[in-house]
């Protein structure tokens, strides 16, 4: 499949692994995809493309779980 504005997040989700990766996941690492390898083919990127592509896609997530602003730190 082409990294496009078709691409999927299913596809991508798919490359990522159904068992170890979320919807919201496979969004952002269609973001930056979409960014880095635009026009590619999904299955051609190399291991280390790929893993460029994920290292970014885990900066970029936010889990909600952990948060900077000081209001929402409790004491």
């Amino acid at each position: 499949m082409t990294i496009d504005e078709h691409l999927t997040t299913d596809a991508v989700l798919e490359r990522l692994g159904r068992q170890s990766a979320s919807d919201y996941e496979a969004d952002v690492m269609r973001a930056v995809l979409l960014e880095q390898y635009a026009g590619r083919d999904l299955n051609t990127l190399s291991e280390t493309e790929w893993l460029r592509a994920f290292g970014e896609m885990n900066l970029r997530k936010t889990t909600g779980w952990i948060r900077d602003e000081p209001n929402d730190l409790k004491r």
